[in-house]
């Protein structure tokens, strides 16, 4: 067999193939629901919706037929695995499925952001239709292009250790694509939006190109009559598992069963939070894309170090006992976003709303890093062991079921639950109605109407309820996940496989020594995550702090200040001293005092020198800009409403 990736360089190329359609996946999922339904964003949606606070689809039968969407997603992964797994053609078994479905996955996408109706209300019941179409469509080449994609890692790998290595890189894409989308999009379509009063839709359109990264394969992978088909080297050592049986054999294996059920538990509270995030934080908490960022930050920053001592209690206390209190973390870190929404805190406590928000945050990453990580390892082990124990190979299917219970799962939380609820409105009083945007009025002005109440006293039920639906599944699985096993190592594996099935022998997974983790392990990925996962935000957070206080106060040198404030440790005490003196002068010029901030800019820059992740000062910096716009909008408005008063004048006179 030919080995495709005889460089590094070519593993880390190799890796990145699925970047682009996994990117534009994780936007749909964060941004697509309220992009055609923003009942849930409030009345500023800040560009991400299509069109303003406009519903383009019928919201009942929008979710009914996106959970059907959802759940052929999950259910077409199974004979798709079976049959990339057992094509034969001239140009190899993975090529030929990526070639054929590119154009209409970059095509289907596309549409799906499309509203060929209009925006009009008449236009609903054609758009939902249009894309539930194109969703069935984008779902399936999307899913026949990425399990090719994994299904060749078997043929262009040639060991465990470049195996390993490949699987390090993917993690470094994907944990790309989770940092830009939800830290830096809210933020690129805030600016988009009011420089040119474009929705997300263009944005998607402008990202559209990043599809191109799936093409890699089809120049990488040595397969095919050029090559001596080498997908039939595996065919002859190995007998061919068909459908039904690999489906009886997945299904009935216990140790899998007990994990999906914890793992549907904890995705379906994943999920409902992915998709509801922009909304809790937009809607619910009032905030714009630079103090989402600041949220994200605090999540995501502190990943590295939380995978660092999971591996550590998991070495003490089992991979079940760990991944309990990651369960219970992100239960308790999900309820930060209620008790820091407006309902709670009202709209003139920001300071505790950030204070709630970070320390959530911060609490959460524990859980993120593993979310990320369970899915992948628990079948992974349980397909090896069941391999060398049982001569059957059918990874595949294992990754297929997982992703038709979870799709399932997801579709239910995502489209059956949270685009149901964001329809509900509510008053302090428990006062509950339904209400759907009209061409003139968003949702929540028709329910502030049909409530008969000022709009600021309605809050949106789904935005409020979710972060305790979340919590409930997380403690659910936490339950559940008692009937797993201890741990998932080689040995405890096996003796779960014995207990199915008491005629096999795993002497020697009892007797083997587990490997330790950390072989085969790249400083060069443990890095660059670490900077991606957590110093990314502060990076893009710097930069825009540094590029507002320059269009505030007309001063320059903002490259070199991003320079030394992200990569000099100490030197972000200087440039955020400079720049709030820089601000508290135009501020002055206003008649607007800002409070001296050199002890806190001091103080914090010591304690956290570690480049810009001084969340404590930049969020300062943050909430006294936040102030000077407010009184320039202030003035602002005294200014148009003067001129209005004058022109009445005239035209009395």
């Amino acid at each position: 067999m030919v080995s495709s990736l005889n460089k590094k360089w070519k593993e880390l190329l190799y890796s990145a193939s699925g970047f682009g359609p996994n990117f534009l996946m994780v936007l749909m999922g964060a941004f697509y629901s309220d992009a055609v339904n923003p009942a849930g964003l409030g009345l500023n949606p800040n560009g991400q919706s299509i069109f303003g606070t406009i519903c383009l689809v019928v919201p009942a039968l929008f979710s009914a037929l996106m959970i059907v969407a959802k759940a052929f997603d999950g259910i077409i992964d199974i004979p798709f695995a079976a049959i990339t797994d057992n094509l034969s053609t001239k140009w190899g078994r993975r090529r030929p499925p990526i070639a054929i479905c590119f154009i209409p996955m970059v095509a289907s996408f596309a549409f799906l952001w499309w509203p060929v109706f209009g925006s009009a209300e008449s236009g609903q019941v054609g758009n939902t239709i249009w894309f539930i179409f194109w969703a069935l469509v984008f779902f399936s080449t999307y899913t026949m292009s990425l399990i090719a994609f994994y299904g060749s890692l078997s043929n262009v790998c040639t060991d465990e250790p470049q195996r390993l290595r490949v699987s390090s890189f993917k993690s470094f894409f994907d944990t790309i694509s989770y940092c830009v989308v939800y830290a830096l999009v809210p933020i690129i379509v805030q600016a988009l939006y009011k420089a040119t009063g474009w929705g997300i839709d263009k944005f998607v359109f402008m990202c559209l190109p990043l599809m191109c990264t799936m093409l890699i394969p089809l120049f990488m992978i040595k397969e095919g009559e050029k090559w001596g088909y080498p997908e039939n080297n595996g065919f002859e050592k190995q007998p061919k598992i068909s459908l039904i049986e690999s489906f009886k054999i997945t299904f009935k294996n216990k140790i899998f069963g007990n994990w999906l059920v914890v793992n549907c538990c904890s995705f379906f509270g994943l999920q409902m939070f992915l998709v509801a995030m922009n909304a809790m934080i937009i809607g619910g908490m009032k905030f714009n894309g630079a103090e989402m960022a600041l949220l994200n930050t605090c999540a995501f920053a502190p990943v590295p170090i939380m995978l660092y001592l999971f591996r550590k209690v998991k070495e003490k206390k089992g991979i079940r006992f760990t991944y309990q209190t990651c369960l219970l973390s992100f239960a308790v870190a999900i309820l930060s976003f209620f008790f820091a929404s407006t309902y709670v805190c009202g709209t003139d406590h920001k300071v505790v709303q950030y204070i709630i928000g970070c320390v959530g945050g911060l609490v959460g990453s524990w859980a993120i890093g593993s979310f990320f990580m369970m899915p992948y390892m628990i079948p992974a082990q349980i397909s090896a062991v069941e391999e060398k124990l049982t001569k059957k190979n059918h990874s595949a299917m294992y990754f297929a079921a997982q992703a038709f219970a979870t799709s399932i799962v997801g579709a239910i939380a995502s489209y059956g639950v949270y685009d149901v609820l964001k329809n509900i409105f509510m008053t302090k009083d428990f006062r509950f109605v339904w209400a759907e945007a009209t061409e003139t009025l968003s949702a929540a002005d028709v329910a502030a109407e049909m409530l008969k109440v000022d709009v600021s006293a309605v809050y949106n039920f789904g935005v409020a309820i979710v972060p305790f639906i979340v919590a409930v599944m997380c403690i659910v699985g936490f339950i559940f996940a008692f009937k797993m096993p201890k741990d998932y190592n080689h040995a405890e594996v096996a003796k779960a496989f014995k207990k199915m099935d008491p005629s096999l022998d795993i002497s020697a997974y009892v007797a083997e020594k587990e490997e330790k983790e950390e072989k085969g392990e790249i400083i060069f990925v443990q890095v660059a995550l670490s900077i991606l996962s957590g110093f990314i935000f502060g990076f893009i957070w710097m930069g825009f702090l540094l590029r507002t206080v320059k269009n505030i106060a007309s001063n320059k040198n903002n490259v070199l200040h991003w320079f030394l404030g992200c990569l000099i440790p100490f030197a972000g005490i200087y440039v955020l001293l400079k720049k709030h003196g820089e601000l508290a002068a135009a501020a002055q010029a206003r008649g607007l005092t800002l409070k001296n901030r050199k002890v806190a800019f001091i103080i914090t820059g010591i304690l956290l020198p570690i480049l810009p992740l001084n969340v404590v000062a930049l969020s300062l910096l943050q909430a006294d800009i936040n102030r000077y716009y407010a009184v320039c909008e202030a003035e602002e408005a005294a200014a148009e409403a003067s001129a209005a008063d004058e022109a009445d004048n005239e035209a009395a006179d």
